[in-house]
């Protein structure tokens, strides 16, 4: 072999092994969560039945833009980020499905039924990217019944938490909302049927855990 062909031989070697080495899979490690925030919800008025007048608030309780972490027990100061406040009102065991005008309106700042989605069995509505411009993460939803029946308002959890454009490194952190230990009418799902909780053990466990959990709020609208 001459030197020239000598030369091109290592030359196509050294790319080949070049190129399998780059395309071998890299295994990318995820980053670990600095934070876990924990956000209390107020609900006013705090009943176990409303009427079609009512309007059913929920609201953090944060006048600050301190939040708590769970994983180090403290309030952390971020105000460089944004939350999104959202529930998810839901019936039990009633005949009507995807009613035109939804099961509810939602209220928030910017207006009636501006983030609403409508489902066959719920509606949920939302404040979105709150905290921008603001001097505080206290803010609210409120939720105006448009049927009878019996429901709850399902809050949201392990959410990211996000950043606002001027904020250079994300918080690597996730966010979840609690209602206050309050009563959120265990006793109100307890007294539904059987096939109104779901119809099996597996959906009451489910329900029951939520609302232990402080994660869901049930009541009659008469």
């Amino acid at each position: 072999m001459t030197k020239n062909n000598l030369t091109i031989f290592v030359l196509l070697l050294t790319a080949q092994l070049t190129m399998n080495f780059r395309c071998r899979k890299e295994v990318v490690e995820p980053t670990p969560l600095v934070y876990t925030f924990e956000v209390p919800i107020d609900i006013y008025p705090l009943k176990k039945s409303y009427s079609l007048k009512d309007t059913i608030w929920i609201e953090t309780d944060l006048p600050t833009k301190f939040l708590y972490d769970t994983k180090t027990k403290q309030n952390i100061f971020a105000d460089t980020g944004n939350i999104t406040l959202s529930a998810v009102f839901n019936e039990f065991g009633t005949s009507i499905t995807s009613p035109p005008n939804g099961f509810c309106d939602v209220i928030t700042l910017n207006g009636v039924n501006n983030n609403r989605q409508l489902s066959q069995w719920g509606t949920s509505g939302s404040l979105e990217n709150y905290g921008c411009g603001q001097s505080n993460y206290k803010c609210r939803v409120g939720f105006k019944p448009n049927q009878k029946g019996t429901y709850w308002l399902s809050l949201f959890s392990d959410l990211l938490f996000k950043s606002c454009a001027n904020k250079v490194i994300p918080y690597n952190a996730l966010i979840s909302y609690k209602y206050k230990s309050v009563d959120l009418n265990l006793d109100v799902f307890n007294s539904l049927s059987i096939n109104d909780k779901g119809g099996n053990n597996s959906a009451v466990k489910f329900y029951t855990d939520k609302i232990n959990n402080r994660e869901g709020f049930v009541f009659k609208v008469e």
